[in-house]
């Protein structure tokens, strides 16, 4: 038999954060048109000098993680994490969650072609879709 596409659907669909398990949910084939068609970069806020708000990235990915989760139990779960002050979940891992969640409800990579490709593969022409785009450009972390 040829490949078995249901059988990788199957994975496990739970990730840990904070020391809280939390499962995620796959995207209707809309949704993920929907966000691969819409500019991330619309809602961030860049500082009055032009230079890029890590706070603006940060809450947006914390407003935009939700709608991976499986259900409002396991939203509840995240935002009671996110919200505490004891033992607080780094910036950088909320940033890495936001890519993680993406990169796997849509089944495809977040880097830009030309830093996927396979080291037996081309090289990139130097564009980029702007999914791919503005993703890691929410996601930087320099």
């Amino acid at each position: 038999m040829g490949r078995k596409f249901s059988e990788e659907l199957s994975e496990d669909r739970e990730f840990e954060i904070g020391g809280v398990t939390l499962r995620y949910r796959l995207f209707h084939w809309t949704e993920t048109v929907e966000m691969l068609d819409t500019k991330i970069d619309e809602d961030l806020v860049i500082n009055e000098d032009g230079s890029y708000s890590f706070r603006a990235d940060t809450e947006w990915c914390l407003k935009e993680i939700p709608r991976f989760l499986d259900g409002a139990e396991e939203v509840k779960k995240f935002k009671a994490v996110m919200a505490r002050k004891t033992d607080p979940v780094p910036r950088i891992q909320i940033a890495q969650l936001y890519t993680y969640l993406r990169e796997k409800v849509q089944a495809l990579p977040t880097l830009p072609p030309s830093q996927s490709l396979s080291a037996d593969g081309g090289g990139g022409n130097g564009t980029e879709s702007s999914a791919a785009s503005s993703s890691t450009e929410v996601t930087s972390t320099t």
